[in-house]
């Protein structure tokens, strides 16, 4: 795992792709609060201005009943999965 200094310490959304509906992110965030799993795809930023897709896994760590941390496994997702992915996040984008 690349570990870069500059990105300790700092909160994941700084990676976050203008192309992103934060509609997906409060998706995310409300699924896994409440315990849930979540499971989509997400464009992120590279440090030279480009960016990459992932498909994204989000589950909550629960201990005794409260929700302690996450875990996120990601995988690279088929090219038309982007192309479905880019198409609907273009169109919730537009919507506001």
């Amino acid at each position: 795992m690349l570990l870069l200094p500059e990105l300790l310490g700092k909160p994941h959304h700084i990676l976050r792709h203008p192309d992103m509906p934060s509609e997906a992110f409060a998706d995310l965030w409300a699924t896994v609060k409440a315990g849930n799993k979540w499971h989509g795809y997400v464009k992120n930023l590279c440090k030279d201005g480009g960016h990459y897709w992932v498909y994204a896994t989000v589950v909550p760590n629960i201990r005794r009943g409260e929700v302690v941390g996450y875990t996120s496994v990601r995988r690279k997702p088929s090219r038309s999965k982007i192309e479905e992915a880019s198409k609907q996040y273009a169109a919730l984008k537009g919507a506001n």
